[in-house]
C-alpha cells in the first residue's frame, strides 16, 4: 500500500510540474508576442506590419493656402436669348486646406423690357458685388472634384429708367406723365448656395450652382420700384432662386507641394 502511495504522489507531482510549465510557456509567449509586430492583409493580399500602416498614417498636414480659382458664368449671358435680363460675371475663390474658400464675385446686370398688359417700360445697366463662403462637404480633399453649400451677401447700387402712359388724377382730374429717368436704388440680399466642381483637363473644371436668394433691402424712390436688380433678379418677391454655370482655371499649388514633400518623405 505504500508503494502504491508513493507511486501516486510521484504521478501527480510530475502533472503538476508538467502543467505549470506549460502555463509558463503560454504566459511567456503572450508577453513576446506583443512585442512583435501585428500583420494585416491589404486589397492586393500581400501581408504587411503595422508600422507600414502607421507610416500612411503620417502624411504632411495639408498646406493652409492651396491657392485661388479664377471663373466665368455662362449661364447669366444665356439669359439674353430666353429673356429680358440677363447679367456676365466673374469670380475669385480662395482655396484654404480644400475645405474653405473665401469667395468673391463681380458682374454686370442689365434688362429692357415692357409689360403687354400696362404699357410700363423698365430699363436699368448696372454693376452687382457678392462675397461668401463655400465649404467642400466632400470627405477626401485632396481629389479634384469638389462638392459644395455656401453663403453669399449681395450688394448693387443701380439707376434705372421707367415710363409708361400718363397716369390720370382721379381726385383732381387731368394726367401726369409717368416718365422717370436716373432713379436710385441701393439694394442687397442673402444667398443660400449649392454647387460642384469637376476636373475637365489638367487645371480646367466646369461647376455649376443653384442659389436661393432672400432680399434684404430694396431702396425705391416713392413714385417707382426696379423690377430688376443686377446680381438677384426679378424683384415680383421677396425670395427668388438663380443659377450659375461656371468655366473654371483652378490653380491648386498647396496639391503639387504635398505630392512633392511626400515623395520626400518616402525617400
Amino acid at each position: 500500500m505504500k508503494e502504491k502511495k508513493t507511486s501516486g504522489s510521484i504521478s501527480t507531482a510530475w502533472w503538476s510540474k508538467t502543467v505549470v510549465a506549460a502555463l509558463m510557456m503560454v504566459f511567456t509567449s503572450a508577453l513576446s508576442a506583443q512585442d512583435e509586430p501585428v500583420v494585416i492583409v491589404n486589397a492586393s493580399d500581400t501581408i504587411r506590419p503595422t508600422k507600414y500602416i502607421a507610416d500612411l498614417m503620417e502624411q504632411p498636414p495639408l498646406p493652409f493656402f492651396q491657392g485661388f480659382t479664377l471663373s466665368g458664368d455662362i449661364f447669366g449671358p444665356a439669359l439674353y436669348l430666353f429673356a429680358d435680363y440677363g447679367s456676365v460675371e466673374a469670380a475669385l475663390r480662395l482655396n484654404l486646406k480644400s475645405t474653405y474658400f473665401p469667395i468673391i464675385e463681380a458682374g454686370y446686370g442689365s434688362c429692357k423690357t415692357t409689360d403687354a398688359e400696362t404699357n410700363i417700360s423698365y430699363s436699368t445697366n448696372a454693376p452687382f458685388f457678392r462675397i461668401g463662403l463655400d465649404w467642400n462637404i466632400l470627405k477626401n480633399k485632396l481629389q479634384d472634384n469638389r462638392l459644395f453649400v455656401g453663403t453669399r451677401y449681395g450688394f448693387s447700387s443701380l439707376k434705372f429708367d421707367m415710363s409708361g402712359p400718363n397716369m390720370s388724377d382721379p381726385i383732381w382730374g387731368g394726367s401726369a406723365p409717368f416718365n422717370y429717368k436716373n432713379a436710385g436704388s441701393n439694394s442687397s440680399w442673402l444667398e443660400i448656395v449649392f454647387g460642384t466642381q469637376v476636373k475637365i483637363w489638367s487645371n480646367f473644371h466646369m461647376g455649376w450652382s443653384v442659389r436661393y436668394k432672400h432680399q434684404i433691402k430694396v431702396g425705391q424712390p416713392d413714385y417707382a420700384k426696379p423690377y430688376y436688380i443686377p446680381g438677384y433678379g426679378l424683384t415680383t418677391d421677396t425670395s427668388c432662386w438663380g443659377a450659375t454655370y461656371n468655366l473654371i482655371f483652378d490653380l491648386n499649388w498647396g496639391k503639387k507641394k504635398l505630392k512633392q514633400t511626400t515623395n520626400k518623405t518616402e525617400k
